[in-house]
């Protein structure tokens, strides 16, 4: 096996192992948002919480778009039809969830992916910049293949000094 096949299967497997890691983070970031739901909407009496927490969660797993695309509508209609109490509750929860997920995350996906969250996030922005809402998922990837070619490269100058 010559050395360039070896550092493209080194590559793919460390890529392989931060899509895996991407993955989880976002099952992760997934299920923190179900419960941050299902406290919030059972605190506010919502009726079938679980199930419209559940809904807005796996929702939620969509990049750029997220929950905002439920509960944003969701607490309009309820403005609209004269029930403010309501409207007000679930405007309030999605600006928790959209911070809490803010915060989290850089630093899940981060850590799931071995990439500095720093770098994760700039990876992402950037990625938004070029392709749209694609590049929201795209990031992470792309921080994924260019830390994997990175190590790959450090380790080839380290065994050639």
């Amino acid at each position: 096996m010559n050395k360039f096949t070896y550092y493209l299967q080194e590559i793919s497997k460390s890529v392989s192992t931060g899509i895996v890691g991407y993955l989880k983070a976002t099952l992760k970031l997934a299920l923190l948002g179900f419960l941050i739901l299902s406290i919030g909407l059972w605190f506010f009496r919502v009726d079938f919480w679980f199930i419209k927490a559940l809904l807005i969660a796996v929702v939620d797993i969509i990049p750029v778009v997220g929950s905002g695309i439920v509960m944003i509508p969701w607490a309009l209609i309820h403005f609209f039809m004269g029930n403010t109490t309501l409207a007000w509750q679930i405007g309030i929860l999605y600006i928790i969830l959209a911070v809490v997920r803010q915060i989290a995350e850089p630093v899940l996906t981060g850590r799931a992916i071995g990439v500095h969250p720093i770098y994760t996030f700039l990876a992402s922005i950037v990625c938004v910049m070029i392709f749209g809402p694609l590049g929201a998922v795209l990031g992470a990837i792309v921080a994924v293949v260019f830390k994997s070619v990175f190590e790959v490269w450090r380790y080839q100058e380290r065994d050639h000094l």
